[in-house]
């Protein structure tokens, strides 16, 4: 990447993370964005096509420090597991949050043949 690319991507505000490891692969996850740099990745289907139920925060440090950008710095993430959601399953949307800061969730199964299940999850320790 020459510096004039380098250039344009920072004055449209992208963020490029290379190699994204996920500590389990996920597939049809709802995503929620709880604070400027971090994301909630919420259920899914995982491996051998089993519901999942697990919740990570995947918090993104731009290399920015106190809004001065080091050329040497390049983005960097965590992942973190975070407390299970009550159903597991595939999370359909909209994802509601509502004033207290709760998520509202509707679940169905990986085959999707039952309806949808209404679960409520709290975030609020983690933003």
């Amino acid at each position: 990447m020459n510096s004039i690319e380098r250039y344009d991507i920072r004055q449209k505000k992208i963020t490029l993370l290379n190699d994204i490891k996920m500590p389990c692969p996920l597939r049809r996850f709802a995503t929620v964005k709880i604070s400027m740099t971090k994301i909630l990745l919420l259920g899914g289907i995982g491996r051998l096509s089993k519901e999942s139920d697990a919740v990570y925060c995947f918090d993104v440090d731009d290399g920015v420090n106190n809004g001065i950008e080091s050329d040497a710095s390049k983005s960097s993430y965590s992942i973190e597991n975070l407390d299970k959601v009550d159903k597991p399953g595939v999370i359909d949307y909209p994802v509601i949050i509502d004033s207290v800061g709760s998520l509202h969730l509707f679940v169905e199964n990986a085959s999707g043949t039952s309806p949808l299940m209404r679960t409520v999850y709290s975030f609020l320790e983690y933003s």
